[in-house]
């Protein structure tokens, strides 16, 4: 298992044809041919230890202040991927998925965001920030099964909008 996850990259589909998807909230409307724009930081505080832990242990993964968030599926929980193909999130919001490939040479890290959302909940209920630096350090090096996988692509110009899923 361990061989595995030091070898996480070779699992995923990185050749030139490889389909992944992106999902926007709210009113974004992008065309074909398009970069993916970059993801907003959602969380000061804990983005700011994630980064650090990033910076100091793991450089050679894409920043997440930097980056995409894409997915191999839009099977949610049951194909391990934290997007699904639903039209509306939990809050009514409107979801737009797209189809994208990849162009260059863009770092690509594969994770589990259920570790990020761990932080968040830990960050709410005042945990110190030296276990948040341990939540940060299991995202960014996962040592066990990625039940909601979130993949890290930077540059975000890398990501090229080549359709919509209806």
């Amino acid at each position: 298992m361990k061989l595995l996850f030091e070898n996480w990259r070779q699992y995923l589909d990185e050749n030139e044809n490889a389909i992944y998807y992106w999902q926007a909230k709210g009113t974004w409307e992008g065309g074909l041919g398009v970069s993916v724009p970059k993801a907003i930081p959602r969380e000061t505080i804990v983005e700011d230890i994630f980064e650090k832990i990033r910076k100091i242990k793991f450089p050679d993964r894409p920043s997440r202040l930097n980056c995409v968030f894409l997915c191999e599926n839009l099977e949610g929980f049951g194909g391990g991927s934290y997007c699904t193909d639903k039209k509306e999130d939990i809050g009514g919001n409107s979801i737009k998925t797209y189809e994208v490939k990849l162009r260059g040479n863009p770092k690509i890290f594969k994770t589990n965001s259920e570790i990020w959302t761990k932080a968040r909940e830990l960050h709410n209920n005042g945990a110190s920030e030296e276990r948040i630096q341990d939540t940060a350090e299991s995202y960014w090096n996962p040592q066990s099964y990625i039940t909601l996988g979130e993949i890290l692509v930077s540059p975000p110009e890398a990501v090229i909008i080549v359709g919509r899923h209806e």
